[in-house]
C-alpha cells in the first residue's frame, strides 16, 4: 500500500522544487547556528512549515541514518490505539520512503501494537517529518507509528520494543512528533513548555506525565515523547531550539509552542 500525502499544499509546498528549497533553507539555517549533531532520537514539531519549519530545521541538524522510527500523534483517534502502517511506502512531493518491515516485525512482537493503515491516512504529524528525512537521506527506510493511547505502561512497552529493535538495527533514529502548548498567551505557553522541558531534559517520563497533567499542558504528542524516552533511557538530552507561532504570526495572545530536542 502506498500512502499519499494529505497536507501537501497546506502544511508545506506541493511543488517538489519549492519544498526542497524551503526544507534546505530551514536545515541550513539551523546548522549554521547550532552546528551539525549526531542524535539517536529527536523531538520535532508538526505544524505548517510557516509556523514550525524553523524549529523542525533545528531538530534535523543531525546526521540521518538508514532507518527511522517515527512516532506520531493520532489526532483523530481513528484505527488502532498504537498503529504501525505495515508494508508499503509513503510518498511526499520530494520523494518516496519505503516502510521498514524488519523493525516493524520486532515492535509488533514486543509491544501492544497492531498494523492498521487506517490510523495513518488522514494524519499529518508523521507526514510533515518526511520531507526533512528524505532530504537528509533519500534512501531512508521508515517505521511510522500512530499513537493515541498515552498510558504510561503502554508507552513503556512500546519504547522497550523500539529499544529491542535498535539492538539489531543500531543505525536508526527515533523521531517523536509533537507540538507543545496550544492556544494560550505567549508567556503562559513559554512557562508551561519550560516545565515540560525540564522533565524531558531529565529523561523523566513519570515526571513528564505528572507535570503535563497538573499544569494542563496541551502537548499533543505526549505519548510519542514518552515512548522516545523509554526507548533511549540512558541518553543525554539537549534542548536545541524553542519558539512559538507568534514568531511567524506576530500574535502573542494565542500561540502554539514548538520545541526541538536531541537525544545523544
Amino acid at each position: 500500500m502506498t500512502r499519499k500525502p494529505v497536507v501537501a499544499g497546506m502544511f508545506y509546498p506541493a511543488d517538489k522544487d519549492e519544498l526542497n528549497e524551503m526544507v534546505d533553507y530551514f536545515i541550513e539555517e539551523a546548522e549554521k547556528n547550532a552546528g551539525r549533531k549526531k542524535f539517536r532520537g529527536i523531538i520535532a514539531p508538526h505544524a505548517g512549515y510557516i509556523f514550525s519549519g524553523r524549529t523542525q530545521g533545528y531538530s534535523y541538524c543531525t546526521e540521518i541514518p538508514s532507518r527511522a522510527v517515527i512516532l506520531g500523534v493520532n489526532h483523530h483517534a481513528t484505527g488502532a490505539p498504537v498503529a504501525l502502517f505495515g508494508p508499503g511506502s509513503w510518498t511526499v512531493p520530494n520523494g518516496e520512503l519505503v516502510c521498514d518491515e524488519e523493525i516493524a516485525e520486532i515492535i509488533l512482537k514486543n509491544a501492544s501494537a497492531q498494523i492498521d493503515p487506517a490510523a495513518h491516512l488522514e494524519e499529518h504529524s508523521i507526514e510533515v517529518q518526511l520531507p526533512f528525512l528524505i532530504r537528509k537521506n533519500p534512501d531512508i527506510r521508515i517505521t511510522p507509528i500512530s499513537i493515541y493511547d498515552y498510558r504510561l505502561d503502554v508507552m513503556r512497552h512500546l519504547g522497550e520494543a523500539i529499544a529491542d529493535a535498535l539492538k539489531k538495527f543500531p543505525d536508526t533514529i527515533i523521531v517523536a512528533s509533537t507540538d507543545f502548548t496550544h492556544y494560550e498567551p505567549l508567556r503562559e505557553a513559554e512557562r508551561k513548555d519550560a516545565l515540560a522541558g525540564e522533565k524531558i531534559l531529565a529523561s523523566d517520563p513519570e515526571g513528564l506525565v505528572s507535570v503535563v497533567g497538573e499544569n494542563n499542558i496541551t502537548m499533543c504528542g505526549l505519548g510519542p515523547v514518552l515512548a522516545l524516552i523509554f526507548a533511549l533511557p540512558s541518553s543525554r538530552v539537549e534542548k536545541i531550539f524553542y519558539e512559538t507561532s507568534a514568531a511567524a504570526s506576530g500574535d502573542s495572545s494565542s500561540v502554539v509552542g514548538y520545541a526541538s530536542y536531541g537525544f545523544v
